[in-house]
């Protein structure tokens, strides 16, 4: 597994694409840093931020089948 420090940070072109563009992903030791190949300007979102949107796209999911199997 790749260790990531402050000093070099793991940049990744991705498949995904967003307005035609590819996605770019930078991956730091405190968040991640998002941005459109051939566009300057970055999102940034911490660790915490994306694991707390993760369990709760989980639960509405969750929720959503619970409610469906009522029906």
């Amino acid at each position: 597994m790749t260790r990531i420090n402050s000093a070099s940070p793991v940049r990744r072109e991705t498949d995904a694409m967003y307005r035609g563009r590819t996605l770019v992903v930078e991956l730091h030791p405190a968040f991640v840093s998002l941005k459109e190949k051939g566009k300057r300007t970055r999102v940034t979102v911490s660790y915490p931020a994306i694991y707390e949107l993760a369990w709760k796209l989980l639960a509405r999911a969750e929720a959503a089948e619970k409610k469906g199997k009522k029906r």
